[in-house]
């Protein structure tokens, strides 16, 4: 591997880091062609394929899965590759040449399992065949579009033993875990257990870890995001951001702006988060939100250095009367210190206008946000049902729209429950009916 030469730039390492884990999927599927082949020579019909993981246990098959031991090939050679992979990182960074992943995991203190996990998160992101290899390895089957890693596929290809693979999974579920930090998402509805869930890297991190010469200093906001705000995986776009069309113009002439200074007002639910998110997606830059309601006074001045500090592209700051209001205890100078000087994209939502001092207001950009129309609201029915609901015709969705004058908030709480309450099965009216009644809603749809 060339172990006394440092890596020409990102792109150079995440070749070598995948053609490791290539490798490593190839024994993976070799073996677990094998175990295919020594269950077909005992199974008799298609039960004893489908309960082949019960039967194992009390015959005697010659060929076991890979899953039982480690792959072969991770044993002593991935020693002297990992040796060999440590010695080009330290020649790299004394080269000032920036490796995304290896920073990453130097920042956030990862475990070497935490980065080869990120690794098979992110490798379908460059290569289609690493999610057909995933899918192949999960289900026995080949699938061109492939699949997301499982937790459980996971732990069986990167620990080599049970007691790995318990301390892995601690690790994933801890407090502490790239799951609860929003590094790595569980896509939803993929499982119904933890084992099954398909992991999902976060966008975020996805351009940082993929680019040529990532920022070096990128990975650090993370670690102030730990304690007081939050890191939002959702995305927005502004086709799915459901606004009167001059306001989406307004939002979009204002944030082009370098070093923008929005107060987004609006009651509850309206989507003035919503809209913040919509602006951080079309930026392509991460969002960060922190609720001031959450945070005590006590600890206002450390929240504001670490905010500071940690250099985010894009925040959003709920619940801003209690940092812009009269009677805020907040450090006036510190806080004006910040909104100088940070170079972030810095929104704020509050209920009311007049809950924010005059001096704050005359720095900031004010966006009224009202509840939507019975045109718009519409709109926010058919983005929440986009396979529509058996049964509602236009008629029923007009006069829906027209006679509930409901916020999106509300609208997308009902989509949500209606979504549950159908599980797998095609949404039907009463499904929606029910969810209706369920949030206190009195309309008869039929």
């Amino acid at each position: 591997m060339g172990s006394g030469i440092p890596f020409a730039n990102n792109w150079a390492y995440l070749e070598t880091e995948l053609s490791w884990l290539e490798r490593l999927l190839l024994v993976a599927v070799s073996q677990q062609r094998k175990h295919l082949k020594s269950v077909n020579q005992v199974a008799k019909n298609a039960s004893d394929k489908a309960t082949s993981d019960w039967w194992q246990g009390l015959i005697a098959v010659k060929k076991r899965a890979y899953d039982d031991t480690a792959p072969k090939s991770s044993d002593k050679p991935s020693l002297g590759y990992q040796k060999a992979l440590d010695k080009r990182i330290l020649l790299s960074r004394a080269s000032k040449i920036s490796l995304g992943l290896p920073t990453m995991q130097m920042v956030l203190g990862l475990s070497l399992f935490e980065k080869k996990l990120v690794l098979m998160a992110l490798a379908p992101e460059v290569q289609v065949r690493y999610g057909r290899l995933y899918h192949y390895l999960q289900t026995g089957t080949n699938c061109a579009v492939g699949a997301l890693p499982t937790v459980e596929l996971a732990l069986r290809l990167l620990c080599r033993n049970d007691v790995e693979r318990r301390r892995a999974r601690a690790r994933l579920s801890g407090e502490n875990s790239l799951i609860k930090r929003q590094v790595l998402q569980c896509v939803e509805g993929s499982s119904a257990t933890f084992l099954g869930s398909q992991i999902q890297l976060a966008p975020a991190w996805v351009e940082y870890l993929l680019a040529e010469n990532p920022d070096p200093s990128w990975p650090l906001q993370f670690i102030a995001a730990d304690r007081f705000s939050q890191l939002c995986r959702e995305r927005v776009t502004w086709q799915e951001l459901v606004l009167a069309d001059e306001l989406k113009q307004w939002l979009q002439s204002v944030i082009a702006q370098p070093k923008s200074r929005l107060l987004l007002v609006g009651e509850p639910g309206v989507g003035k988060e919503r809209s913040a998110i919509a602006l951080a997606t079309h930026l392509k830059q991460s969002l960060h939100i922190l609720d001031l309601a959450q945070v005590s006074p006590q600890d206002w001045s450390t929240c504001l250095t670490e905010l500071d500090q940690a250099k985010y592209p894009v925040i959003l700051i709920k619940a801003a009367h209690y940092w812009l209001g009269r009677n805020s205890a907040i450090d006036v100078a510190a806080l004006q210190q910040w909104l100088t000087k940070s170079s972030a994209q810095i929104v704020f939502i509050v209920r009311n206008r007049h809950l924010i001092r005059h001096q704050w207001r005359q720095q900031l950009t004010t966006i009224d946000i009202p509840r939507p129309d019975a045109e718009l609201r519409l709109q926010l029915w058919q983005h929440t049902f986009p396979n529509g609901v058996k049964s509602m015709g236009q008629v029923r969705w007009t006069a829906l729209a027209e006679g509930l004058a409901l916020s999106p908030g509300q609208i997308i709480a009902i989509g949500r429950g209606t979504q549950q309450l159908a599980g797998g099965e095609a949404i039907t009216i009463d499904h929606l009916q029910q969810a209706l009644n369920q949030q206190g809603q009195a309309w008869k749809l039929r």
